[in-house]
């Protein structure tokens, strides 16, 4: 959570705050124990259509793709495939995008194509001030190519992290179990937990979901299908 000393506008509980000299905001709310405000995070659950999530690896050595390496992005791309409930999750976040209007009077607002959410893995290294730096585990880094970075100018911070969970449900009781991020797939049903930016884009704003955690809610169907063409490749 981000404590924001900034100027709010209140609207359904939530509001809008940017820190001066910030010319990107963020989607907040008040926390009612201390009086800080701290970035929202919503829920969104639908079914995995496109996917870009850790280990990564470099092609090569040259400097075009460890460039790349630097650069790369968390991201997750949800569908509803006609789900009235996700028809409707489309049109609450169409709300969002308006109350970040407000802090774009002379620019044309550009809401994110479908539910794109995603977070960049590392940041520069002269814009982490504040920021805490989070080790990266094996499982985000099984080979060790992420060392190829340069860590001078790149570093991987607490709001680079994501969280990766499996619900499970034991004695009636559920249970987020954490998780290794290779496990998702394309049709697993999920939750994933994301904040809200509005940040400059060539001449217009673009509001963006920030990824911070996922979540696997079911993940049979993919399962099914990854035992089934098994089965092919081994053969009557």
């Amino acid at each position: 959570m981000y404590g924001m000393d900034a100027e709010t506008t209140e609207t359904i509980g939530l509001c809008i705050s940017r820190q001066d000299g910030d010319v990107a905001s963020r989607l907040t709310q008040r926390n009612d124990k201390t009086g800080d405000t701290e970035e929202a995070t919503i829920a969104l659950q639908g079914i995995v259509c496109k996917i870009n999530l850790p280990p990564f690896e470099a092609r090569t050595s040259r400097p075009d793709d460890l460039k790349r390496l630097a650069h790369v992005r968390q991201s997750i791309t949800l569908t509803g495939l006609g789900s009235k409930h996700f028809e409707q999750t489309v049109e609450n976040s169409h709300r969002a995008y308006s109350m970040f209007s407000r802090y774009t009077p002379n620019a044309r607002l550009i809401p994110t194509p479908e539910f794109l959410a995603s977070n960049r893995f590392f940041t520069p290294a002269k814009q982490c001030a504040g920021l805490e730096t989070v080790n990266v585990n094996a499982e985000l880094n099984p080979r060790g190519t992420l060392a190829k970075v340069d860590w001078s100018k790149y570093l991987h911070t607490e709001d680079n992290s994501v969280d990766y969970y499996i619900l499970t449900d034991g004695d009636g009781e559920k249970r987020y179990t954490p998780t290794a991020p290779i496990i998702f797939q394309i049709g697993d049903i999920v939750e994933i937990m994301v904040s809200m930016m509005c940040i400059p884009s060539k001449g217009n704003f673009t509001v963006k979901l920030i990824l911070r955690s996922v979540t696997l809610l079911d993940g049979n169907l993919t399962t099914v299908h990854q035992n089934h063409k098994t089965q092919r490749r081994q053969g009557p």
